[in-house]
């Protein structure tokens, strides 16, 4: 999935992942990611911020308050603040993420 192209222009943010592509949208006390992956992921648990998601393409499988939820086009999830949570990511995928945080990620150099 390509974003369009004013999205494509942001700055983009690193990701730890091989595969993974982001353009981040900043705001003094949030930051907002426009997501592409384009190889299979895992995620290893862990906690942060607030984050609020919803896949445009793909599936993510998301592990939280001890239960497994898979996501899909158009449904969107929330983690609360220091949650712990991992999840298995099926490509090709795109979402756009909302982290109630300044510095979820930095910008790729």
């Amino acid at each position: 999935m390509r974003f369009p192209d004013f999205i494509e222009k942001l700055p983009q943010a690193d990701f730890p992942a091989s595969g993974a592509e982001g353009y981040l949208l900043q705001a003094k006390e949030h930051q907002v990611v426009f997501l592409r992956l384009e190889k299979d992921i895992e995620i290893p648990e862990h906690s942060h911020a607030a984050q609020w998601e919803i896949p445009l393409e793909g599936t993510a499988e998301v592990a939280f308050g001890g239960q497994v939820q898979v996501f899909g086009p158009g449904q969107p999830f929330h983690i609360p603040a220091g949650v712990a949570h991992s999840g298995k990511v099926k490509s090709p995928y795109a979402a756009i993420i909302v982290f109630d945080a300044p510095d979820r990620y930095r910008l790729k150099k």
